[in-house]
């Protein structure tokens, strides 16, 4: 059966709010889509992959594609951010005619399947949680006019117009059981997706996932899919995707986008020894937890050619990160960051202004937090409260909450805690960038690494035009609107 699985389009500005970042184009491939992909194409189907933004499609344009490929079934991959782009393009494929299923999956509907079904009707079926099984399932039931009451993880209608959640499905327990990602259908991989310059050092590069779920469990933090439960692709299976990307694109440089992939020490040091040996020469990046920041792992990482890692901090305010179940302390963090400085890393640090509790004095530790424990890059982000995660449930508690889908971005003030302001936010935001990137052993470093290449220079002049303007810009616009809890 043929098969058309999209990748709706996301604005740079549904991504990163008031930060324009649209001249840096980096793009991340959708790794879901293309594991779903490649396991429909094991089990007999044809999938072709259509990633709208990458290609720098307009939402027609993506249709035409997708009825010219006559397909029977359509899937689409739907964050929040761009679940009413996702909704947008299947209105548009039933005004053109298409009358096959149309199937949403992602975070969204996972997080919110009843609500997402009831608001945009052209979606038929919801995947929930993984997709890989359920939507084989599904397609293999469409294809045989078989009954879909029995697939789990499957949201739908009845004849009724009744809305149906099956029972759930179970996690997948190996997932080395699943093929490699499906690259060959991305027909501009790799150079249509250029990762940023500042965490890549040469081209190409490629983005892998090799583990699901994450142990920890904070509270802000959307678990609805993978679960809580870490879930691993072997070591070996992670290196034949590495040699994959290596022998057939001619990839340079990797970012491991596993939410904490130095959490295995024995799957850490056997990839990491077998790039030494097999002589990748690869350079990579990688996520990690500051609490597990020890000496021997950040040394055989930065043997096997890892040069950044990024750090999820979140706050220099001990009692928020207790709050939000970040399981470190302050100490912690610096701990971690001097050792992955010993090691020869550069480490950013993200940060999230807004939680509830938070008071002009947390803010103002975390600023000088930030800029005080030897970090290169800072990054900060207003906390967005994303449908499934913990904090969703009765946030107005703590503060004013922007329910709208279709506003929420990381760099947008949607929540605003109780004693505090939009404006405050805001300030507090242009304060700490000021503060952590006006310094001059940051800009000397920064400047230093923009030298290596043409690329990186005309990447850190876009980014410190943007950072100048974002630094500068006035008040908030307008208030946060009083939405409804969907």
């Amino acid at each position: 059966m043929k098969v058309v699985l999209i990748d709706p389009p996301t604005s740079f500005e549904q991504i990163y709010g008031d930060w324009d970042l649209s001249a840096v184009d980096t793009y991340c491939p959708p790794l879901g889509l293309l594991h779903i992909a490649s396991y429909v194409r094991e089990h007999g189907h044809e999938p072709s992959v259509v990633d709208v933004t990458a290609r720098k499609w307009t939402q027609q344009k993506a249709v035409d594609f997708t009825l010219s490929m006559n397909p029977k079934v359509v899937g689409l991959f739907a964050k929040t951010i761009n679940v009413h782009n996702a909704a947008r393009i299947s209105d548009e494929l039933r005004t053109k005619g298409f009358t096959g299923p149309i199937v949403s999956g992602g975070a969204h509907v996972t997080a919110v399947p009843a609500e997402t079904l009831n608001r945009f009707q052209a979606f038929d079926y919801g995947v929930v949680g993984e997709g890989e099984v359920t939507f084989l399932e599904l397609v293999e039931n469409l294809e045989q006019n078989g009954p879909v009451s029995n697939i789990r993880g499957l949201v739908w209608r009845n004849s009724l117009g009744e809305m149906v959640r099956n029972d759930p499905r179970p996690l997948i327990e190996d997932l080395d059981s699943l093929p490699l990602p499906a690259w060959d259908l991305l027909p501009n991989f790799p150079e249509g997706y250029p990762h940023s310059a500042l965490e890549t050092k040469r081209l190409p590069a490629a983005s892998v996932i090799t583990s699901r779920g994450c142990p920890y469990q904070c509270s802000f933090c959307d678990t609805a899919i993978f679960g809580c439960r870490l879930r691993q692709h072997s070591a070996e299976y992670t290196l034949n995707m590495i040699r994959r990307l290596r022998e057939t694109y001619g990839i340079k440089d990797l970012m491991f986008l596993d939410d904490n992939f130095i959490l295995d020490r024995n799957k850490l040091f056997t990839i990491c020894n077998a790039m030494i040996e097999e002589r990748m020469d690869l350079s990579w990046y990688c996520m990690g937890h500051a609490g597990i920041l020890t000496e021997d792992r950040l040394k055989k990482v930065r043997e096997a050619g890892c040069w950044f890692i990024e750090l999820g901090i979140e706050s220099g305010f001990d009692r928020i990160l207790k709050l939000i179940k970040k399981n470190t302390t302050k100490a912690q963090v610096a701990e971690g960051v001097k050792n992955a400085r010993s090691a020869g890393l550069k480490v950013k640090g993200n940060f999230i202004f807004g939680f509830p509790t938070e008071t002009l004095e947390t803010l103002e530790e975390t600023i000088e937090f930030a800029a005080t424990i030897g970090l290169l890059h800072f990054q900060q982000n207003f906390l967005t409260i994303w449908p499934g995660c913990e904090m969703a449930v009765e946030p107005e508690k703590y503060g004013a909450v922007e329910w709208d889908w279709q506003k929420l971005a990381h760099q947008r003030v949607t929540f605003i805690p109780n004693g505090l302001t939009e404006a405050d936010l805001i300030e507090a935001s242009k304060r700490a960038f000021r503060r952590f990137y006006l310094r001059p052993r940051i800009i000397f470093e920064v400047l230093v690494y923009s030298l290596t290449s043409w690329r990186a220079i005309t990447n850190a002049f876009t980014a410190f035009a943007v950072f100048m303007r974002t630094i500068l810009r006035g008040g908030p616009d307008s208030a946060i609107g009083n939405h409804p809890h969907l």
